[in-house]
C-alpha cells in the first residue's frame, strides 16, 4: 500500500496512534511521498535515503522522547565507525536522569529544556 498526499494527524497519545494505524492501515504502509515508513506500536520507523529515524511517541503524544534501544539504533544504522553498545547508551541515559538532565515518563527521556508541551 502505498500513501500519496495523506495528511497523518499528531497523535494525542501514543494510544491513539496505535488505534489510528490500525483503522487507517498504516501498519501496511510501507512509502509515504518517497519516505520508507514502518508503522510500528506506539512509534513509527522512517528512511530516508540511507538515513533511519526510528521513534514512538510519548504518553500524551510527545514527539520529542528517547530511548536507549532507539538511540543505540540510530547511532548502529547512521554512524557505524562510531562504537558503543546499547548498554553503554542505557547506563548514559540513566546517569542524565539521575543527575536532572533528563526526566521520563513510563518508557521515554526528554530533554526538560525543550520539552513539546
Amino acid at each position: 500500500m502505498e500513501l500519496v498526499n495523506k495528511a497523518i494527524p499528531l497523535p494525542e497519545s501514543n494510544r491513539a496512534w496505535s488505534f489510528y494505524c490500525a483503522a487507517n492501515g498504516l501498519h501496511e504502509a510501507r512509502e509515504l511521498n518517497g519516505i520508507g515508513i514502518y508503522a510500528h506500536g506506539y512509534g513509527v520507523e522512517l528512511k530516508i535515503n540511507d538515513l533511519v529515524i526510528d521513534f514512538d511517541w510519548g504518553d500524551n503524544g510527545e514527539p520529542d522522547g528517547f530511548d536507549s534501544w532507539r538511540l543505540w539504533s540510530f547511532q548502529a544504522d547512521n554512524c557505524p565507525i562510531m562504537e558503543c553498545s546499547h548498554n553503554a547508551v542505557k547506563d548514559w541515559l540513566e546517569l542524565a536522569f539521575n543527575d536532572g538532565e533528563l526526566i521520563k515518563d513510563s518508557s521515554l527521556y526528554y530533554d526538560p529544556r525543550r520539552r513539546a508541551s
